[in-house]
């Protein structure tokens, strides 16, 4: 028995080896018109999915844009090499330019085509099969074709492999030839849409939960043809051809597996809570509290905050108890630098039960009805560099509940049915990762289905109100907006006085401190300036109270016109005033801190040489030491795995550091920096369990965005010691068939690395490198396991994830219908048996959702499900009775349905005209088609 496969995704005793050839035919030497360079990338995504998910290892000796002669001979010589097997796998990936000649016989235009001879130069599709099947030792071969009418190219395939499988492959076990095509004979397909559709249905849990070891070959295309995004002219078409027995396992299951008891989940649940409680803590106590205390971070600390008490007032009442008309959800919104943390930050302060002792309510003159109940707010997150999955998991966390999806979260929200809603406040939305995807996959969702479980305090610049399905033209969703800049809310006065108490206090020298009569008139006109931005404000009165002897004329229209109105500008006149030649000097070490992640950059041995990379002059820590007495006010220091960390006060001037600069570059830098900070060994590797804690925990965001995670992951001791949370968020990023593949091994056990030591970590790695055949991966890994702990030696399989039950146990009797659709954004399966008892199920852990449905007097035998009017419903069937049922209440609608005289053996759904419908059929040959919101019958039987 080997230790390792020599090739393929399996070892010679542990089950078929996987192989995959992909090309794409981009490029065409005599017809440039016919170049397609996105066909690249597709070709790169299928190379991902195959190699990743799938376990396959790629062939790469065909490459892309193959002549006709270099296609079949290279399909020809790895199928009739003397190292083929029976049981080998093999996938076969070909996109480009299809045609039909005369009619019936599909073509695939090669490189080297000629546009005037396509009879004789472009390559029949049947030939594929004839090149890897005739007299070879292929017996199952998956074929997938993504080119215009693809389908006859499966058709002429499927007919001319018949012939040589009759003939050759006998009683072959589990053989047989599958060809997947991405358009039916008629059709053209959309181009680079395949991948992706192929790689969504894949990852569908709803085309296989945990259970399957392989993916059902129809049922991915169901999935794939199901896919919103594919046009409605195109459908992927499916051929098997000669199977003698079971399909061949062609789709692994990505997520199988068995892993896990219950107490370990609980143990692993608990202390996930515990450390996603830490962090919001920090995030409450570094961003949303400093900005609502509001003072400049170079004076003592205290309250700043004035006024506002319109939207305290307004927020304050929406926290309390809802009435039936309440809203789920409420946005605060407004441009950079209006106080909108500020507010938020106030608030989840004096929600909090604890910090809203540490709050002056009376000198702030807040009064009881601007003041929220303690505890109103369950968690306050800010979402600045967050994953979507992180603020999910913040979410769930805060709530003591485990979920994956917002439809798992919503489920377990309605354990909390009889208490007031989970509340969450989430700002700077605008600033997360992805604010787009987490604004339409995560809170849209949320707030849609919410159904008086969750509510949602909210805050982001208006660009994203749309992505959150919030409307201000909307009557009703106007109500849910808050907008700062509003003259509502805007509060100039506030503004005033706040400038004011800048022009005071902001510089212990400030000249307006013996000139009280134009201390107003100032704060007036540099409020004026600023417009709604407190930010804005503070630095221009910061600059003006530094001028130790020049107090401003309030009536000089030429200094009211230099006032600044941009946070951006502010900065700039304000480093130009106070520093003069050493403007330029504050802006280079600033900048780095514009590039940092988590809590801001580290001072040590790091912030310096950033600077100097970046700006191409030299600096170093005495330079950082001037910085934070020349321009302190825009920093922040805060703390992050127990190190110091320093961020710019405010996103809008990060935003004004990064604009003009080549920030890939400055990625790089920060990047090449960061890795060359981590000490070496005796041997020559670098020692990454001495890294600094920032370049453990953000390294992978800093490569991402320099364009060179590949070569980060090439480390495998990196992989080892990295925060799991904040790489597995940029694995997306690798770009090489290496890179892709290391992130694949990864993330295989990512839920495990997050808790488990280093030491095990490279344990796990190891052995599912060796799972997934990445073979170089597992020999580094294997070098660094101490001598007496266990080392993985060859594994079988591919990709795994722990599964937390195999089979749906409830039904007392016989099962005889099943239908799967998704609610609220999970996959259920919906089943009925012969006692007339219907479940609901979630696929992704097999729990039961609800209880069961009951009201059948006979068998169900069938079931279908669909939507209607907006809302998730099943359609069941027994003796003569059809009923509809709401799946998240699990209440019937409308009457049962009549009209068979025996037993409805199939149900379907569609839409007639608008209107949902039903369509049944029974004993006795009669179809029936019925109205579902009323149950009456539509036409003649």
């Amino acid at each position: 028995m080997s230790s390792v496969p020599r090739d393929g995704g399996a070892g010679e005793n542990g089950g078929p080896r996987r192989f995959l050839i992909a090309t794409s035919i981009a490029s065409y030497s005599k017809s440039p018109g016919w170049n397609r360079p996105s066909l690249v990338e597709a070709r790169d995504q299928i190379i991902e999915l195959f190699t990743g998910k799938l376990g396959y290892q790629h062939e790469t000796a065909l490459g892309l844009n193959p002549t006709k002669a270099q296609l079949s001979d290279q399909l020809r010589a790895f199928s009739k090499s003397p190292d083929r097997r029976e049981d080998d796998l093999l996938a076969v990936y070909v996109s480009g330019h299809g045609e039909v000649l005369d009619g019936d016989e599909h073509v695939l235009l090669m490189a080297d085509t000629d546009p005037d001879d396509i009879d004789y130069t472009a390559l029949p599709t049947a030939e594929l099969a004839r090149a890897i099947l005739r007299g070879t030792p292929v017996r199952r071969l998956l074929l997938v074709l993504d080119t215009c009418y693809s389908g006859r190219g499966g058709n002429d395939t499927a007919a001319s492999a018949l012939k040589r499988i009759s003939a050759e492959w006998g009683q072959a076990t589990e053989s047989g030839l599958v060809i997947v095509s991405s358009a039916q004979p008629h059709q053209q397909a959309q181009a680079g849409l395949f991948p992706r559709l192929l790689s969504d249905a894949v990852g569908n849990r709803a085309t296989a939960g945990h259970g399957p070891r392989a993916l059902p070959v129809d049922m991915v295309v169901k999935q794939m043809n199901a896919h919103p995004s594919l046009p409605k002219y195109q459908r992927i078409s499916l051929a098997m051809v000669g199977l003698t027995g079971q399909v061949p396992e062609f789709f692994a299951n990505p997520r199988y597996g068995t892993w896990l008891a219950d107490v370990d989940l609980a143990i692993q649940e608990a202390a996930e809570f515990d450390e996603q409680a830490r962090l919001r803590d920090t995030e409450l106590t570094r961003r949303l509290l400093v900005h609502a205390m509001g003072y400049p971070s170079d004076v003592a600390e205290g309250w700043w905050f004035c006024g506002r008490h319109t939207v305290l007032a307004d927020l304050a009442k929406w926290l309390r108890p809802p009435d039936a008309d309440g809203h789920d959800c409420q946005v605060v919104t407004a441009g950079p630098g209006s106080g909108k943390t500020a507010v938020l930050g106030l608030i989840a302060a004096l929600a909090h039960p604890e910090r809203r002792r540490t709050v002056p309510v009376g000198s702030l003159g807040l009064t009881p009805s601007l003041v929220p109940d303690a505890g109103a707010v369950d968690v306050a997150i800010y979402a600045q560099n967050l994953t979507d999955m992180d603020v999910l998991n913040a979410l769930a966390a805060a709530a003591r509940v485990r979920a994956n999806t917002v439809g798992e979260l919503l489920k377990a929200l309605e354990a909390r049915a009889g208490e007031r809603p989970f509340t969450a406040l989430i700002d700077a939305l605008d600033e997360a990762a992805t604010p787009d995807t987490l604004c339409t996959q995560i809170l849209r969702p949320l707030i849609k289905y919410s159904e008086g479980r969750i509510r949602l305090l909210l805050g982001t610049r208006p660009d994203l109100l749309d992505s959150l399905g919030i409307r201000p033209t909307n009557d009703v969703d106007s109500g849910r907006i808050i907008d700062l800049d509003d003259s509502h809310y805007a509060d100039p006065e506030a503004l005033t006085a706040y400038t004011v108490r800048t022009l005071i206090e902001a510089q212990p020298d400030s000249p307006y401190r013996r000139r009280p009569e134009a201390l107003r008139p100032v704060a007036e006109a540099v409020a004026a300036a600023a417009g709604p931005s407190f930010l804005v404000a503070r630095i221009a009165a910061s600059t003006l109270a530094a001028a130790e002897d020049v107090v401003a004329d309030p009536q000089d229209p030429v200094w009211r016109a230099s006032l600044p109105c941009h946070a951006g500008q502010a900065m700039r006149e304000d480093l130009v005033s106070r520093l003069g030649n050493d403007a330029q000097r504050a802006a280079d070490l600033l900048r780095p801190l514009a590039l940092a992640q988590g809590q801001g950059l580290p001072w040590e041995d790091i912030w310096a040489l950033a600077a100097s990379a970046i700006s191409g002059r030299s600096y170093t820590d005495d330079d950082v030491v001037w910085l934070r007495g020349a321009a302190g006010s825009y920093v922040v220091e805060a703390t992050e795995a127990g190190r110091s960390a320093y961020r710019l006060y405010h996103q809008a001037l990060a935003e004004h550091l990064r604009d003009g600069i080549d920030t890939q570059a400055a990625h790089t830098a920060v990047s090449e920096i960061l890795t060359a900070r981590v000490p070496y060994l005796t041997d020559g590797t670098r020692e990454w369990a001495r890294a600094h804690p920032y370049t453990l925990n953000h390294l992978a965001a800093h490569a991402a965005a320099a364009g060179r995670l590949d070569k980060v992951l090439g480390d495998t001791e990196y992989l080892v010691h990295a925060t799991t949370r904040s790489l597995t968020a940029h694995l997306q990023h690798a770009r090489g068939d290496t890179a892709r593949l290391t992130a694949a091994v990864y993330r295989t056990s990512a839920g495990f690395h997050s808790t488990d030591t280093a030491s095990a970590r490279r344990q796990v790695l190891a052995l599912d490198a060796a799972r997934a055949g990445a073979t170089a991966l597992w020999r580094q890994l294997i070098d660094h396991i101490p001598e007496g702990h266990w080392t993985p030696l060859w594994a079988t399989g591919s990709g795994f994830v722990p599964a937390l039950r195999d089979t749906l146990n409830g039904h007392s009797g016989s099962v005889w219908a099943v239908a799967c659709t998704n609610l609220d954004g999970a996959p259920v399966a919906v089943t009925g048996d012969e006692g007339g008892v219907v479940r609901v199920w979630d696929l992704r852990d097999g729990s039961p959702v609800g209880q069961p449905l009951t009201g059948h007097t006979g068998p169900v035998r069938a079931v279908a499900c669909t939507n209607l009017d907006g809302a998730p419903v099943a359609v069941t069937a027994d003796d003569g009775v059809a009923r509809v049922w709401d799946l998240r209440s699990g209440s019937s609608i409308g009457p049962a349905v009549t009209g068979h005289s025996g037993s409805v053996r199939a149900v379907a759904c569609t839409n007639l005209d608008g209107a949902p419908v039903a369509v049944t059929g029974g004993k006795g040959g009669v179809v029936r088609v019925w109205d579902l919101r009323d149950g009456s019958p539509v036409g003649q039987p």
